[in-house]
């Protein structure tokens, strides 16, 4: 029977509480949320578009972890603090996932600290 594991990717922001940067189990890898700061300095980019990059450049850093990159996602839930930015996210959504599109769920929420996006991915080793 196959173990749990924790991912940690040092490419990716770190964990500022008391979870994994995601789970590896069997052929399935479970990111908890990227939020838009820099893996570096910690720092939060300036703007929706800013935070989207960079949240999704950390997702794609514990997916290498993995040796799994953008293409393996099949699911994504992303939260945005104003929905009324959805079509910004979307576009720079569009443009940083490769076709086919993983399913996806976009919920508005209220996030801490200047966030303006979050996204936690589900991915499947081939």
């Amino acid at each position: 029977m196959s173990a749990r594991r924790e991912i940690v990717a040092k490419g990716a922001a770190a964990p500022s509480a008391s979870y994994s940067q995601g789970i590896a189990f069997e052929n399935m890898v479970v990111t908890a949320g990227q939020v838009g700061s820099d893996p570096v300095t910690g720092e939060l980019k300036d703007g929706l578009a800013a935070q989207v990059r960079a949240a999704i450049a950390n997702l794609e850093a514990v997916l290498a972890a993995e040796g799994l990159g953008l293409e393996h996602v099949v699911k994504t839930t992303c939260f945005l603090t104003d929905v009324g930015d959805f079509a910004e996210f979307d576009a720079v959504y569009r443009e940083l996932f490769p076709e086919p599109l993983p399913a996806r769920s976009t919920v508005g929420v209220a996030l801490a600290g200047g966030l303006l996006f979050e996204i936690e991915a589900w991915a499947v080793r081939p």
